[in-house]
């Protein structure tokens, strides 16, 4: 009776500091935002925890659950009075209070992973769960970006939803200047949404499920291998650790490498330039293209910062390329490494699995590989006399058509005046930008194997073969029937939104639109700098295309309408009807 009530007590505490923490953070003025309050808040959820650890009758997965949290608060508290005793400092008082909200934050946290997991345990709809995630977080995420300590100015729902939602579906789109519009809160926040939508709930939950998991369920193997898009369920949650260990190595690195590219610059835009290699490696690995200056990369401070822009585009591509992709062409090089090592240190011969290198992975790199060199000469010749005359350097012209490569096809970051695009130029963007980056990226499109696919089949089939053969291996008919499907739907939504939008705001230019559109569905972030002009009926469009973009329009799809239970059409072939074509 005890451990029931107090586990209700728990529950109730958890939620009261919840509402604490968000009225502290949303009104600065909040009077009871003090160091003491803080401190005893933690204080009494440790001790909390310490009277249900003792109770033996726990189920092991919420008392391993139980015991983390309590691990990252004890954690929090002994730092805390450590720089009370050894530290003499007048923001001392601060810090703590810095200190223990994040130790309540990660909490919160904690919780809120063993919730979801038993929401997993209710639904039995994996693409159903994936569609509720990100449109739960593009709602939390506008309601947080409204409180006033966000915001320099009040600012309407529908632009706290569209950047919101622009922050998780990782797009870049904006129509506010994150610059000049948002506060120091309001940036981490958008910061925080980026990361969460670049990784997805779904990650980030088996993640903090690793630490006190008593079993991985089928079901929830299930969830999680759907989002991270691999065929096996087997130890997808560690696949799902090493995701997000990888993302957050990843992005120290890249935050080292832009700090060391603009410490020496006096001139860049912004308070703290630790905080501006923080946002912009977390923004560009995770392909979302939002930036802490108010033009951007183009702004004059670093748009001739070469150094900056290759750090940028490589973030760029590591986060487009796929998690799956990556850890299978790092695994190829570890073992090269140490077969080498053995051959000459150890005078032995290491024999490795056959086929490393899956089918997969040689496909999205031959094609990421295509489209960056195609997509950097296509620039350099096309804007060699128009938008990149103002680099004056033979490398900074190739450096900002490598950039702008690189950027069209997953993140909205450019280096180059986006109003002074040739025709020709633009209609290559949108077609890098419909393509878009790899499965299991964080970015969008219709996906680079998709187009290969696709591609690839038209080549068999004007050469007269019924099948699609790749490396003697043959493709599987359903890859081309979800690639071609895949194709088809986005170009259908694409057309549809690009109709409505023109019936709303029928004075704004239709290449405008349609480049608008295109970015918004494929999670780019590029615009020809119309976005913040337009009605919020061609908002709310672009909001849901953004959404559709991000989780994908199959899955939307599949989520509505595939039935949970086995249909009977599995157990019997219907005579075959020929349909004349061509």
């Amino acid at each position: 009776m005890i451990k029931i009530r107090l586990r209700n007590f728990l529950e109730i505490a958890t939620s009261i500091i919840l509402l604490y923490i968000i009225i502290s953070l949303g009104w600065e003025t909040f009077r009871f935002f003090n160091s003491e309050m803080i401190i005893g808040l933690v204080f009494i959820i440790s001790i909390i925890h310490i009277f249900i650890l003792l109770k033996t009758d726990l189920k092991r997965n919420y008392k391993l659950m139980v015991f983390l949290s309590f691990f990252i608060l004890v954690i929090f508290i002994i730092f805390s009075l450590w720089k009370i005793f050894l530290c003499n400092d007048e923001k001392i008082t601060d810090d703590i209070k810095i200190y223990l909200l994040v130790s309540l934050i990660l909490h919160i946290l904690i919780r809120v992973t063993y919730f979801i997991r038993i929401i997993y345990s209710k639904i039995n709809n994996p693409a159903f769960i994936f569609i509720i995630s990100f449109v739960s977080l593009s709602f939390l995420g506008s309601f947080l970006l409204m409180f006033p300590a966000s915001t320099v100015k009040k600012i309407s729902f529908i632009d706290a939803l569209f950047t919101s939602t622009s922050a998780v579906c990782v797009t870049g789109l904006s129509v506010l200047d994150t610059a000049k519009d948002f506060t120091y809160l309001g940036k981490v926040i958008i910061l925080i949404l980026v990361e969460l939508g670049g990784l997805g709930i779904l990650t980030i939950t088996s993640f903090f499920s690793y630490f006190f998991k008593d079993g991985f369920s089928f079901k929830e193997a299930i969830f999680v291998s759907n989002f991270l898009n691999t065929k096996t369920t087997s130890n997808v949650l560690t696949l799902a650790v090493k995701v997000v260990m990888f993302t957050i190595t990843i992005e120290l690195i890249g935050t080292l490498l832009i700090y060391c590219s603009i410490k020496d610059q006096n001139t860049i835009e912004t308070d703290s330039p630790l905080f501006f290699s923080i946002f912009h490696s977390i923004s560009a690995f995770c392909n979302s293209g939002f930036s802490t200056l108010s033009k951007g990369l183009y702004s004059h401070s670093v748009r001739f910062n070469y150094f900056l822009q290759i750090i940028v585009a490589f973030l760029l591509i590591l986060g487009g390329i796929g998690f799956n992709i990556l850890f299978n062409f790092f695994t190829y090089i570890w073992l090269t490494i140490k077969k080498y090592f053995y051959k000459i240190f150890k005078d032995e011969y290491l024999h490795h699995p056959a086929h490393i290198v899956t089918l997969n992975t040689k496909i999205v790199v031959t094609t990421t590989v295509f489209l960056l060199f195609f997509g950097t000469v296509f620039y350099y010749i096309s804007e060699y006399h128009s938008s990149l005359s103002e680099h004056s350097s033979f490398y900074g012209k190739w450096i900002a058509s490598f950039f702008s490569s690189a950027t069209s096809r997953t993140a909205g970051f450019h280096v180059v005046n986006m109003n002074n695009l040739a025709p020709i130029t633009i209609f290559l963007t949108i077609f890098l930008m419909w393509i878009g980056a790899s499965p299991a990226s964080t970015g969008g499109g219709i996906k680079t194997s998709t187009f290969a696919l696709a591609l690839m089949n038209i080549i068999s089939l004007s050469r007269g073969k019924n099948r699609l053969e790749i490396e003697r291996k043959e493709i599987p008919s359903e890859s081309i029937r979800l690639s071609f499907s895949i194709i088809m739907l986005s170009l259908i939504v694409i057309y549809i939104s690009i109709l409505i939008i023109i019936f709303l705001d029928p004075k704004k230019d239709i290449l405008s639109i349609s480049f608008e559109v295109f970015s918004a569905f494929s999670t780019v972030g590029l615009s020809l700098g119309i976005t913040s002009s337009l009605s919020n009926g061609s908002k709310l469009i672009l909001i849901c295309l953004m959404l559709l973009g991000r989780i994908g329009i199959f899955n939307v799809m599949v989520g509505l309408f595939k039935k949970n239970k086995i249909s009977s059409h599995y157990y019997y072939r219907f005579p075959k009807g020929n349909i004349l074509i061509n």
